[in-house]
């Protein structure tokens, strides 16, 4: 459903962390995480999600993930 790159955005943004500063960490530019993050969004309101529910399920797999 999503890309690699967005499922670590995707985590990124469960960790709290703003486009801008998603974007230093990553070292992409802003616009390029702005794109990811209305990619995901858009690909979750195909499934019928949406992003409150997508949040949480990214906050579930980081924490599964330890």
């Amino acid at each position: 459903m999503f890309t690699k790159k967005e499922m670590v955005i995707l985590s990124l943004i469960a960790s709290g962390l703003t486009s801008k500063k998603i974007a230093l960490h990553l070292h992409l530019s802003i616009d390029t995480i702005k794109t990811h993050r209305k990619n995901i969004i858009k690909k979750a309101k195909s499934r019928g999600l949406i992003f409150d529910s997508l949040l949480r399920l990214a906050i579930q797999m980081k924490e599964n993930s330890k």
